[in-house]
């Protein structure tokens, strides 16, 4: 078998614009949310981590620093929403926990779910001419 090509190719509007993904974790539990690969979100993130890179030089960023600005990012860029949580999603609450490092876990489930906006579905074809 051979993969077929067209198959791996990237749902760049689906990215982009986002969708609803449930969390396996947390039943019930959706995020709307744009991939990890929107350039936005890449040049914003790069960005931090040269500001990073000035500011702390060869020394480790605090963890909490990094996750209060990623949350941020995350916020601004990635989520657009969510359902199954006792809190509605609106921007501000969701900056205020995205930015909470005691949130972490809402933090990785966000980029579990975005990360998962990326994935294909790959096709498979008989290789009509075995070498």
């Amino acid at each position: 078998m051979v993969v077929k090509l067209a198959s791996l190719k990237a749902d760049l509007e689906r990215e982009e614009k986002g969708d609803w993904i449930e969390f396996p974790d947390w039943p019930g539990v959706w995020f709307n949310v744009s991939s990890l690969h929107l350039p936005a979100f890449q040049a914003a993130r790069d960005a931090l981590y040269q500001r990073f890179g000035r500011t702390y030089r060869k020394k480790p960023v605090p963890k909490d620093v990094l996750s209060v600005e990623m949350g941020k990012l995350l916020n601004k860029h990635i989520l657009h929403g969510w359902r199954g949580l006792d809190l509605a999603y609106t921007p501000e609450v969701a900056e205020a926990t995205l930015s909470d490092p005691a949130y972490r876990n809402v933090v990785g489930a966000i980029e579990f779910c975005a990360a998962k906006v990326s994935d294909v579905e790959i096709e498979f074809e008989e290789d009509a001419a075995k070498n």
